[in-house]
């Protein structure tokens, strides 16, 4: 007797949390793969010659409902190739090793992993309170790094969202403090930093604020920012922003050419001309602390542009260019740089 074929279980589309995700089959878990394949390539005042690097990032999203909220992992694994620093983004020296740039594990409000740090791009909260207030992809500065963190956000249905992060300052990620000022290796290296974070987000914007608690330096530093939805211009919007540090500590952003900054003030603006073409541009300016190892009370500033071209979807191009000028910077008192890209996302 020929045994019966077992019935085809066909890959179910899952709308709970969302566009692109489906369920695992035989489970009731939804999974979503989404990511992008990039070309750039860059020139800076210091190069001679181009410089070039590829990218591809691929992110892995899993959820589920339980009694106690949504569970959720999620990975992101990244590689790049490439011949140099671009102006953005770090200088590359690996030829396409595979690693995993970020990975978190959620249920209901309480999270914990890698990813950046909440200072600078708060986990699962809204868009606008996330990473810098310039539009464009370098962002300017804004005491970008990643780490290690314990957490708990909240996203009320009135708009309004907040998050409490613990974040593990063994980890240095990209912070520019040097060791005297982190204490590495000594007992205080137990103790996390804190960060806070709150705002409200609606059709009109959004305003939000966050302070993060470097332990180890015993100093604090504080950011807002407002962005305002241009009515009658779909995707068009004004950001505002601005930072302040007590003293040179993690999350103090850096000056435009070396150094940390006490304070620092940004303004940006992006406008979608029509589905295919947007512009954007933006200026931060920063003031350094009164100490020569974090630029000796200098001041300076940034300039930020960009153009993107989205001919078909899931495709676009981008030409981005950053200048720089600080006074009393080590070395020369300004430079530029800036890049070509071609991506698909998917």
């Amino acid at each position: 007797m020929i045994a019966e074929p077992e019935p085809v279980e066909y890959v179910r589309v899952c709308d709970v949390f969302g566009t692109g995700f489906f369920y695992i089959p035989g489970t009731e878990t939804c999974l979503r793969f989404d990511g992008y394949v990039r070309y750039r390539v860059g020139a800076s005042e210091d190069a001679d010659g181009w410089f070039k690097r590829t990218r591809v990032r691929l992110n892995v999203d899993t959820r589920s409902e339980t009694e106690l909220g949504t569970l959720r992992g999620f990975m992101r694994f990244q590689a790049d190739w490439g011949n140099g620093d671009t102006g953005s983004n770090g200088t590359i020296t690996n030829d396409g090793d595979v690693g995993i740039d970020q990975a978190i594990v959620q249920l209901g409000g309480f999270y914990a992993g890698y990813t950046e740090s909440a200072f600078a791009a708060p986990w699962g909260l809204p868009g606008p309170a996330r990473f810098g207030i310039l539009h464009t992809d370098q962002g300017g500065m804004y005491a970008d790094q990643q780490r290690h963190q314990l957490g708990y956000i909240f996203n009320g249905g009135n708009g309004f969202f907040g998050s409490i992060a613990l974040e593990d300052d063994n980890h240095l990620g990209d912070t520019v403090l040097p060791p005297e000022f982190r204490n590495i290796g000594e007992s205080d290296g137990y103790m996390p930093d804190v960060v806070g974070t709150a705002g409200l987000n609606q059709a009109w914007g959004a305003v939000w604020g966050g302070v993060g608690y470097d332990e180890s330096a015993s100093e604090f530093g504080a950011r807002a920012g407002l962005q305002w939805n241009v009515p009658n211009a779909p995707g068009s919007s004004l950001r505002l922003g601005g930072w302040y540090a007590s003293d040179p500590n993690a999350y103090a952003v850096e000056m435009p050419i070396n150094g940390l900054a006490e304070w620092s003030l940004a303004a940006s603006y992006h406008h979608q001309f029509n589905p295919q073409w947007g512009a954007e541009i933006g200026a931060q300016y920063m003031q350094s602390f009164d100490d020569p190892a974090f630029g000796d009370d200098s001041d300076g500033y940034q300039i930020e542009a960009a153009a993107i071209w989205q001919p078909v979807a899931n495709f676009d191009i981008r030409l981005e260019g950053h200048y720089y000028n600080q006074d009393g910077a080590t070395g020369e008192d300004d430079t530029w740089d800036g890049f070509l890209w071609f991506r698909r996302s998917f």
